[in-house]
This record gives structure tokens, C-alpha cells and sequence, in this order.
């Protein structure tokens, strides 16, 4: 591990346990993390011909009674009863891979059979690193407000992520009207300022990006990552699609996400277009600066967005990159709403310094760049009527008629305008 990593980890790992469930994580041959996944359970997808499968092969797997699954769905199995229950997830999925053979599905661009069950994370991936306190002490958000010129319909935008700050909307103009599950702060300090803790305040920081871009857009900011920025794939999807039956988005932002095992598909995800195709599901591409796909913005389907550095004619130094990240927007230097308070710097080198915050930071991830472009993709739904899916696909076209050399194709604020 690296000393980011390993501190970022850790404290998610604190978190799981505290609720009753073991994370680890997995490593490549050379010593690397390859992922991170919920210890002693398997992912499939609730078929007939999945569970039946895999029931041939060990048919000491049993199903955890963690939800009520129809057909198609997920199911989560349990594989404590393989081999005296000394196996690890990843030992049972080899065994698996090595039983298929050249039948394995992942082998051919489908579903893998089983996976683990991988925690989707803001940490390590989004952002790519901790708030700071912006210069000058600025009350206006950058990249500013877009004109609200033409957006007739209104168009709906959830956000999964950690919540809104319950001030936020009362002290920040942008703001007015965005909704959500409440991200709460700290203990008040003897000097009178409460603590903010590690990840509070990234989703309303990613709706103050997103609502500049569509300042007429209603927005749903809904907590989904609790757990020290990180969830367990099928929970984050369940949470999803929850969001999606309350508030009937034309777009979902996710400024999350994983890496999977041999990089094979993301069953959290694998069904989602096929439920909601009339939906844009944005997602951020991930800060780890490698071409090694990220899910669920590696699907085809989905609109993955790297970052563009401060100048937005480069890629920002962490940005993820590869043919299957669609866009490139701006993910350095934001400005936007935060919290209000103390907070204590978790990683290195900055650990363990404090900084008071007066509802404003700045910060870097593909992170903000993703809300970017699902404001941009809202602001087009808005002024031409057309489904979340239609407008991403409209912007996507004219991203790739602005092509940076060496990047990739990009959108800039107020492109949809």
C-alpha cells in the first residue's frame, strides 16, 4: 500500500466493521492492490442459469438472506462452508475460473458468473485529494454560473453520493431548492466550531458543480456512502435504483466507483441500462492517473469522465484515461460550496493539520468533473426536451468534435448553452 492508500483504507475499514462487516483487499502479483471486496461473499446474478451453475460447481454455497431478489437481480453468496471455510473470495473465484475454463462468459465480453462483492469507494478514487481552503476567501462558485437561457422543462438530476449539508442550500445562492439526505458534521469543539468529517460535505460540493452548470435543474442529493466514502457494489445499486423509483431522474451522478477483479464487467451495474435506458448514468473515470478501466464508467453505456487540469487543454496529472473514458472536463481548481468548521487533514504529508472552513473549499477529482458534465448534459435535456440519454448522446457528439490532442474529446462549462 501506499501511505495515501493505507490511510484512506483504514479508516474505511474501521467504518465497515463498526456495522458488522470485514473489507479487504485484494493484491496483484507484483504487490499492488488490485481491489477491495466484502469478505466471505460471492456476487452472481440471481438467474436460473447463474445460480444453477455455480451450484454444480460448489454446492456448498448458500444464498445470505441480505435482500429480497427476483429473477435477474442479485443475489449474494455465502462461501463459508468451502473448504472448512479457510478459503478467501478470491481462492473460490480461481477455483471457479479454472472449473470453467474457456466457458467462463467474462472470457468473451459478458457477465462473469461470480464476483466478488466489490466496494464501490469515493476514497483513493474521487476525490483525488483532500479540500483546502480557497484563496482570497471567494463567495462565488468557479467554474461560475452557466445562463439559464432556454431551459424550459424541468429536468431532474440524483446525485448518489454522501448527502447535503443541511445549510448548505439557505447559505449558498446556487443552491436554492437542491434537496437531499442529510450529511451530517461533527461534535462542536470548545471553540464553538464543529468538526467535519473525512468525506462530508463531497456531495454538496458535487451538486454546487453540477447546479452551476444547470441552475434550473432539481436536484436529489442522496447519502449513499456513509461508511467513510465506501459501499459494497449491490447496496450502492440498490441505493440507486431506490433513488431512481423516488425522484425519476433524467440523469445519475456518481462520482464513485471500483476496479474489478481481472477487470471483468461490474455485476453491481451489469443491468442498469437494460432497466433504465432513457437514463444518462454519468460517472467519474477515477484519480488513480492509469488506463486500467474503472466501473461502473467503463460501461459503454455509461458517460465516463476524466479530468482536464486548470488550463483545460491538458489532462490533470491524476486524471484516469483510456479509450473507454468518453469526455474530459474540468477537475482541477473548482470552487464550490462545502462545509462549515474544522477539519482534520487524514492523509499524508498534510496529516495531522487542522484548517477551519467557512462554507467554501477547493478541490481536485474526477470527482467534480463528472457532475460537470451531468450539469451540462441537464442544462441540454432542459432546453431541447429530450430524455437524459438523448442529451448525453447530443453532447458526447459535439465533445468529440473538440478533441484536445493527447486527451481525448472534452466539454467545457456552459458548452450545453
Amino acid at each position: 500500500m501506499n501511505a495515501v492508500f493505507d490511510a484512506q483504507f483504514l479508516n474505511m475499514k474501521n467504518s465497515f466493521a463498526r456495522e458488522g462487516v470485514d473489507i479487504a483487499t485484494s493484491y496483484t502479483p507484483d504487490g499492488e492492490v488490485d481491489y477491495i471486496y466484502e469478505v466471505g461473499n460471492l456476487l452472481t446474478l440471481n438467474t436460473t442459469d447463474a445460480r444453477g451453475r455455480l451450484e454444480s460447481l460448489l454446492p456448498d454455497l448458500y444464498p445470505v438472506d441480505r435482500r429480497q431478489t427476483r429473477d435477474g437481480d442479485l443475489a449474494v453468496l455465502a462461501i463459508d462452508r468451502i473448504g472448512n471455510g479457510r478459503l478467501t473470495v478470491p481462492q473460490v473465484l480461481d477455483f471457479i475460473d479454472e472449473q470453467l475454463g474457456d466457458n467462463n462468459p467474462a472470457l468473451h465480453g459478458g457477465d462473469p458468473l461470480a464476483t466478488p462483492a466489490h466496494i464501490v469507494h469515493i476514497t483513493r478514487i474521487c476525490p483525488a485529494d483532500e479540500p483546502e481552503v480557497p484563496s482570497g476567501q471567494p463567495t462565488e462558485p468557479w467554474p461560475p454560473l452557466c445562463p439559464a437561457d432556454g431551459q424550459q422543462a424541468d429536468v431532474r438530476l440524483a446525485i448518489s453520493d454522501t448527502g447535503l449539508l443541511p445549510g448548505a442550500p439557505a447559505q449558498h445562492a446556487w443552491l436554492a431548492g437542491v434537496a437531499g439526505e442529510d450529511d451530517l458534521l461533527g461534535p462542536v469543539q470548545p471553540n464553538g466550531e464543529p468538526l467535519i468529517p473525512e468525506y462530508t460535505g463531497h456531495g454538496t460540493f458535487v451538486a454546487g458543480a453540477a447546479r452551476c452548470m444547470a441552475p434550473g435543474a432539481s436536484v436529489q442529493v442522496n447519502n449513499h456512502f456513509a461508511l467513510s466514502g465506501g459501499e459494497r457494489e449491490y447496496v450502492i445499486i440498490e441505493k440507486v435504483e431506490q433513488l431512481i423509483a423516488d425522484f425519476s431522474p433524467a440523469v445519475v451522478n456518481l462520482s464513485a466507483g471500483t476496479y474489478t477483479r481481472r477487470n471483468w464487467n461490474s455485476l453491481g451495474f451489469s443491468r442498469f441500462h437494460d432497466l433504465y435506458p432513457n437514463i444518462a448514468l454519468v460517472a467519474a473515470a477515477g484519480n488513480d492517473s492509469t488506463h486500467r478501466k474503472f466501473w461502473p464508467a467503463a460501461f459503454d453505456w455509461a458517460v465516463s469522465v476524466g479530468a482536464l487540469g486548470t488550463d483545460q487543454r491538458n489532462r490533470a496529472w491524476f486524471s484516469n484515461y483510456g479509450r473507454w473514458v468518453d469526455v474530459y472536463a474540468l477537475g482541477e481548481g473548482h470552487i464550490n460550496a462545502y462545509a462549515n468548521g474544522v477539519y482534520t487533514y487524514q492523509e499524508p504529508p498534510k496529516r495531522p493539520a487542522q484548517q477551519i472552513f467557512s462554507g467554501m473549499a477547493k478541490w481536485d477529482g474526477t470527482s467534480f468533473s463528472a457532475p460537470l458534465v451531468a450539469g451540462l448534459i441537464v442544462a441540454e435535456a432542459a432546453r431541447t426536451g429530450a430524455t437524459g440519454w438523448d442529451a448525453a448522446q447530443a453532447l458526447l457528439a459535439k465533445a468529440r468534435q473538440q478533441v484536445i490532442h493527447g486527451v481525448g474529446p472534452a466539454l467545457h462549462p456552459c458548452d450545453a448553452v
